[in-house]
């Protein structure tokens, strides 16, 4: 394999053995979630994933990115 033939990173990953960037990073994103879950429902870190911030923003956009990157996983 030279350089001039430039294969497209999918053939590249493929050939390798690796996975794509953003399934690496769901996969991360519901273990923590799932780690998140198996918490104490005391536990700040759990709090923190029902905890509602006052004020004007784009929370809402944010809360239904997450929700969706994890569902979207599972």
């Amino acid at each position: 394999m030279k350089l001039q033939e430039r294969i497209p990173s999918k053939g590249l990953r493929e050939r390798l053995g690796l996975d794509n960037i953003i399934s690496i990073i769901q996969q991360n994103r519901l273990q923590w979630h799932e780690h998140v879950l198996r918490k104490e429902d005391n536990d700040w870190v759990k709090k923190c994933m029902e905890y509602e911030v006052e004020g004007a923003g784009p929370r809402e956009n944010l809360e239904r990115l997450w929700k969706k990157t994890v569902r979207h996983v599972d």
